[in-house]
């Protein structure tokens, strides 16, 4: 799973052209312009899971001129650290500080109010959730007094979660995590947080190809195809396409600490 994204058969453009909508809907959502103005202009971020820079690109373009983000990358796939300094390097408010090749669950030290924000877009999914606990508190740590932590992360209701668990009985694994877990570890720890419920579909055409290409992508298993899942395609089908509803809430932190 590591390296998924250097796949060949991996369609970056393709894959965004179905789940830009995500990050069109997030950007709408929280005013990351204002908040990076209020902290200065000059932000020091840490992208934990950084994937493929998918979420930087669509940010890019709506930020204040004066406005510069110096990202540190962390993400276990070295294919998905290289080419997410290749797309920060042609952004305009982004430039790449270091990277860190690393399970989530398994942070390099970060020190202390090293950041003025953290933020995990949808990469909490496959994690160990019984140590994202001492994860949550080494990156609370890692904030200024001023900084924020963000994570964006499916829910329970989420389509995904629905394809994910009928891969996952019939291919014998854990349950990915959730916004639900992650929203009780914050509040068990004595953070306040607040939430920005999300809401929007996925459109794949109705086609075997199109669809087997979707649901690989979203299970991280190229062996599976779109005939395992009919069962549940069913009920989502409209017209000459399958609309898979999703549910993904962002979690605002600030760095004020346990209560």
């Amino acid at each position: 799973m590591s390296e998924y994204y250097a796949n060949p058969g991996w369609d970056v453009d393709r894959w965004v052209e179905v789940i830009g909508v995500e990050y069109e809907t997030l950007i709408s959502a929280y005013p990351f312009d204002g908040l990076f103005r209020e902290l200065g202009g000059s932000v020091r971020l840490l992208d934990v899971g950084c994937g493929t820079a998918i979420f930087p690109s669509y940010l890019d373009p709506v930020l204040s001129e004066d406005v510069h983000i110096r990202a540190d990358l962390l993400d276990r796939s070295r294919a998905s650290l290289s080419r997410a300094r290749e797309v920060l390097g042609t952004l305009e408010h982004f430039s790449v500080g270091e990277s860190f090749q690393s399970d989530i669950e398994d942070l390099p030290d970060l020190g202390e109010g090293r950041y003025d924000v953290i933020w995990a877009i949808h990469s909490l999914t496959t994690v160990d959730r019984d140590r994202m606990p001492e994860t949550f508190q080494a990156l609370m740590a890692a904030l200024r007094p001023h900084g924020r932590l963000f994570v964006y992360q499916l829910t329970a209701a989420s389509s995904y979660q629905r394809v994910h668990g009928w891969h996952r009985e019939r291919r014998s694994g854990d349950r990915y995590m959730e916004y639900e877990d992650s929203a009780h570890i914050l509040s068990a720890a004595g953070y306040e947080y607040e939430v920005y419920e999300l809401e929007f579909d996925h459109v794949v055409p109705d086609d075997p190809g199109e669809l087997t290409s979707y649901l690989r992508k979203v299970t991280l298993d190229d062996a599976v195809t779109a005939d395992l899942f009919e069962p549940i395609l069913s009920e989502y089908r409209s017209g000459d396409a399958v609309t898979f509803p999703q549910t993904v809430n962002l979690i605002a932190v600030p760095a004020r600490g346990p209560r």
